[in-house]
């Protein structure tokens, strides 16, 4: 065997030379895209990066004024920077249009980098957020060279070897020295929502009072100094503005003044399946021996006094500023349609009841009016169904989004915020922009966005008004329902910077205006509100709960008690504020109906194994147990399931007095022998079931027509010898009478029976007097052998037992 070893032959070699060409060809092109790319990708590739913020700037520059810009410079990497500079660039020095003010481009791609300032030198930049470097700019507005009036982009960049490694961009706003000559204001309405989500139930405690029992104590924080609620009252103070209030918050905190109790922690969760001590499942009865909220299972509420003095603090602050009243509990119109549309649930009962609570409970607790016609669904958000629903709900003002009502023709400037109403005869809507609408959507409280969203809302309201300066247009601005403190912030702050070329309004002033050109449409209702809307089989089962409820209460004397506290927690179960939390809303539904249930439980009807039925007619007895407070009238309805075999009387209405039970009896008539199933409910006086059906076993035991007649036979010959016996008893008590008169006709005043105690109603026959005889001194008479046997005590028989007849 040759050991030469085989050489490749000339194609593959080709083949090989040709995969080495594509091979170093990529590495090449690999190479080239590595130096495009720019500087920070690089380092962050290598695990470095630099975090600008901005955390104050001057809001607007005028002519002859100055701009100061402060921040901080963080490492986020993992090595330390020896050495990097922070420096302002001016990104062109004309204003930017609307387009421009939202278009993602880089801070640092184009424009000028200024010298003055200068820039700022930072040393020894460790990584973490605790060894950020502050940095501070101060230059004249003048040498910027701007121009005309408008908003232009701002970077603030740190770099280092002549490379950007991060930047941070922002808008200056540029009011030049002539001002803002012949330019109409922008009027801005602006909504101020005080809203929150719901902390208590419909539990109370048993006392008259019925103290509430609240789910748990976050109110009492949000009340008190640095809450959120607390925050937006002092920050909404003198601001002209429309409040947008839920009158459930307010009603809470009025409750909370009056001394509440609070669930403890866990008390909430769902239950677990209980067992007795034998392994079954807990009976009715148990259950309706549950405790009832007392001051030794719940807990003392703390915010008693903050939420007076944040009541006090909120009548102050309106002042005279317009307040819309949401309905109770701030109802999701949107999922009330939408259920509607769907045939699920009817919910607009409950609607309406909001409303009438709203009015009520804003007088009560603001002593103040206030608007109930303006509706609000989540967020600004509109179809058909919901316009039908606002529209018929006596809503003449609807705040809708840009997104939800675009104008039928692309505009040529930013459309005013007032707008016909799609499909309703008559209301108006107030239309929010859709480009201001996503600035508000972002998190004020993130580090340097607070001023980033400062800037960038007023550079939209300057650029609007200058989009045609002599027209007069007005602007909705409709925050998230949650606002929060560093969100109010921003708003008062634009409202304040912007004075120079706006004009705060009411939602009241905009809607009177008449509907300017272009006309707006319904769009597509948006698939990120739609999936934060609860389940159509979770408004099914607050229908169905609402249903209960009120069945319940219709049998109660006293139906306030319930229904006082739980028509409010039903209207609960349909509160915006459940968005975005499912886990929260579907916890208190199930809260609300475990309490409901508690009480419902507390009348019941006795479960019976089994009842006997002796003969063709009789009664079965049915016991109710009440043990609520207060008495309640009932229904009681027994059915057969064989009626040819037993027949039951008709149902039977009773009043059950409070901690007690009753038994009422329920006629039934038998046909035949054996066992035959029954239904026994619980109904309303009018008929409608308030507890489903307990079901047991009837034991008839007829008698059929032979025994009948022996048995009545029977009974005619029991009477018949009775009757003769008692006839026979008479007719010697008659002769016994004579006997004695005979006697008393020979002279003896001696009572025949004298010597011998009378027993009343003693029928035995008295001897003759003068009995014993004198000579009598022994067993026998006389002692002269045996006594006669007729005659054991030797004397001769009276005449009276001689002439008995036998």
């Amino acid at each position: 065997m040759s050991d030469r070893r085989s050489r490749p032959g000339p194609g593959v070699i080709v083949l090989r030379g040709r995969m080495l060409a594509v091979l170093i060809l990529a590495l090449v092109l690999a190479a080239g895209l590595l130096g495009m790319l720019p500087p920070t990708a690089a380092r962050a590739a290598d695990g470095d990066g630099i975090q600008v913020l901005i955390t104050k700037m001057t809001p607007v520059a005028k002519a002859g004024g100055s701009v100061t810009i402060e921040g901080r410079v963080l490492n986020t990497g993992s090595r330390a920077i020896d050495s990097m500079e922070v420096a302002v660039r001016l990104r062109t020095s004309e204003p930017l249009f609307r387009s421009g003010i939202g278009s993602p481009e880089d801070a640092q791609s184009t424009g000028t980098l200024l010298r003055t300032p200068k820039p700022v030198v930072v040393h020894n930049l460790a990584p973490g957020p605790g060894a950020a470097q502050p940095w501070t700019f101060t230059f004249p507005a003048d040498p910027l060279g701007l121009n005309a009036a408008g908003a232009y982009p701002l970077g603030i960049e740190a770099r280092t070897g002549g490379k950007t490694i991060g930047a941070a961009r922002t808008f200056l706003p540029w009011i030049p020295r002539n001002g803002l000559k012949n330019v109409q204001n922008l009027r801005v309405a602006t909504v101020w929502p005080l809203v929150d989500r719901p902390h208590r139930d419909g539990t109370t405690l048993g006392d008259e009072a019925q103290t509430p029992v609240f789910r748990d104590d976050g109110l009492a924080a949000q009340f008190a100094p640095g809450g959120r609620l607390y925050d937006l009252v002092n920050i909404g103070t003198g601001m002209k503005v429309d409040w947008a209030i839920d009158p459930e918050l307010v009603d809470s905190a009025a409750e909370m003044t009056g001394g509440y109790r609070v669930a403890p922690p866990g008390s909430l969760d769902p239950d677990k399946p209980k067992k007795s001590r034998d392994g079954k499942p807990p009976s009715e009865e148990d259950t309706a021996k549950a405790t009832p909220n007392q001051t030794t299972n719940t807990l003392a509420g703390g915010g008693g006094q903050v939420a007076a003095g944040w009541l006090d603090r909120l009548k102050a602050g309106l002042g005279t500023q317009p307040v819309i009243a949401l309905p109770y509990a701030d109802t999701d119109l949107a999922a009330v349609a939408h259920a509607l549309e769907a045939g699920r649930a009817d919910l607009r009962p409950q609607l309406s009841e909001a409303l009438a609570e709203s009015a009520t409970v804003m007088q009560r607790t603001l002593a103040r009016p206030v608007g109930t016609d303006v509706a609000w669904p989540a967020g600004g958000a509109l179809d058909s169904s919901i316009v039908q629903l606002a529209s018929g709900s006596g809503a003449s003002t609807v705040i809708a989004s840009g997104a939800s009502l675009a104008p039928t023709k692309e505009p040529r400037v930013t459309p005013s915020a007032t707008s016909a109403l799609p499909g309703a005869d008559k209301g108006t809507a107030l239309v929010t922009d859709p480009d201001i609408d996503k600035i508000l959507a972002t998190d004020a409280k993130a580090p340097g966005q607070g001023v980033l969203t400062t800037q960038q809302l007023l550079a939209e309201l300057l650029t609007i008004v200058l989009q045609e300066p002599s027209a007069s247009r007005s602007l909705l601005i409709a925050p998230p329902r949650t606002m929060d403190a560093a969100l109010a912030n921003v708003l008062k702050d634009v409202l304040n910077a912007s004075a120079d070329w706006t004009r705060s309004s009411t939602l009241a002033e905009l809607a009177a205006e008449p509907a300017p050109l272009p006309a707006r449409k319904l769009a597509g209702y948006p698939k990120a509100v739609r999936a934060s809307e609860p389940s159509l089989q979770y408004l099914t089962e607050t229908d169905n709960l609402v249903r209960s409820m009120q069945t319940f209460a219709s049998i109660l004397t006293r139906p306030e008690r319930v229904t006082g506290p739980f028509n409010p927690a039903l209207l609960r179960l349909l509160s915006t504020e459940w968005r975005g939390d499912p886990q929260g809303m579907d916890r208190y539904r199930l809260g609300v109906t475990r309490g409901l249930r508690e009480l419902q439980s507390l009348v019941y009807i006795i479960r019976r194994t089994g009842v006997t039925l002796s003969g063709d007619e009789g009664n079965i007895p049915v016991t109710v147990v009440n043990n609520l407070q207060q008495p309640v009238t009932v229904r009681i309805a027994v059915g057969s399931h064989q009626p040819n075999r037993l027949k039951l009387g008709d149902p039977i209405t009773v009043t059950v007095p409070d901690g007690r039970r009753r038994e009422v009896p329920i006629s039934a008539k038998s046909a035949a022998n054996g066992k035959v199933m029954v239904d026994v409910q619980l109904l309303t006086p009018d008929g409608r079931a308030v507890r489903p059906p307990e079901s047991f076993f009837v034991n008839t035991t007829t008698i059929d027509a032979l025994t009948r007649w022996i048995i009545g036979g029977l009974a005619f010959l029991l009477a018949v010898f009775s009757l003769r016996a008692f006839l026979r008893k008479r007719r010697e008590a008659a002769l016994a009478g004579d006997t004695n008169d005979e006697d008393g006709e020979d002279g003896d005043d001696t009572p025949s029976h004298a010597g011998f105690p009378e027993e009343p109603g003693s029928d035995a026959i008295r001897p003759a007097s003068g009995w014993p005889p004198a000579h009598f001194a022994g067993p026998y008479a006389g002692g002269n052998g045996p006594p006669d046997p007729a005659d054991p005590h030797g004397h001769t028989p009276s005449r009276s037992t001689t002439d008995r007849p036998e």
